[in-house]
């Protein structure tokens, strides 16, 4: 759970932790776009997926099951205890790192008074360009600077070390989760994100808010491999099927 935390925050995590019920048989679909408990959790099971089945013991939709009380008070532990061993920033640490890049947004200020207190004394044209020139590199670090992510410098080290070791279940790789036992599937999701449960399971995924979604990486981590190849053979498929009359949105385009 706490690596699913640090790639996607709570999100992810309750994902990973329903998706750890699907894969054990202890979650399903129920009318109404609704789920509910189909059996007991896993044995050793974390505190959050606990908390999830018992959000589910009757019929409740996803948003409700990620807003039940004990869910909630799940994730704000765990939020303290990755704040306590420092993989998250606080918001307390967050605003003194950026108080402490103020200065740096007032040395593109010195700049134009420079100019002209030096009036025709700045060098020329060159030593004018040199002092815009660094007052933009100043301010454009000033801003790059204060941009301070919440998980810390360890936990992204953390995703990147864990994403490299375990790269062939990133989902560019097109492992078959299917075939793979259900830890490899909680590790994909987890540094990852979601999408290999909605590769395997895209109906339930559907259901619990599961979209095609791309994960900002870290510098150093696994990148997906290409997929152009794919995307053009599916995009001639979809070409041959509209030809041919199979494809069901082409004929209702020829209706009109």
């Amino acid at each position: 759970m706490e690596l699913a935390y640090l790639t996607d925050r709570a999100g992810l995590a309750c994902h990973l932790g329903i998706a750890a019920l699907r894969r054990a048989g202890a979650v399903r679909a129920a009318p109404l776009s609704t789920l509910v408990a189909d059996g007991p959790p896993p044995a050793r099971s974390a505190p959050l997926v606990r908390a999830l089945h018992a959000a589910t013991r009757s019929p409740a939709t996803w948003s409700a099951v990620r807003n039940a009380p004990a869910v909630v008070a799940v994730l704000r532990q765990l939020v303290s205890r990755l704040h306590r061993d420092g993989w998250l920033l606080s918001r307390r640490q967050r605003r003194a790192i950026r108080l402490a890049v103020v200065p740096l947004y007032l040395v593109p200020a010195l700049v134009p008074i420079r100019l002209v207190a030096g009036g025709g004394r700045t060098g020329g044209p060159a030593a004018v360009v040199g002092l815009l020139f660094a007052g933009a590199a100043t301010l454009l670090t000033a801003w790059r600077l204060s941009e301070i992510p919440e998980v810390g410098r360890a936990g992204r080290r953390l995703l990147r070390r864990e994403r490299r070791e375990h790269a062939e279940l990133a989902p560019g790789r097109r492992p078959r989760y299917g075939e793979r036992p259900a830890g490899d599937l909680l590790r994909a999701m987890a540094l990852f994100g979601p999408r290999p449960l909605l590769t395997l399971d895209p109906a339930f995924a559907g259901l619990v808010g599961i979209q095609e979604v791309t994960l900002t990486p870290f510098p150093g981590d696994v990148r997906p491999a290409p997929e152009g190849r794919d995307a053009t053979r599916a995009g001639g498929s979809r070409l041959v099927a509209a030809l041919s009359g199979r494809d069901p949105a082409a004929r209702i385009r020829r209706t009109r």
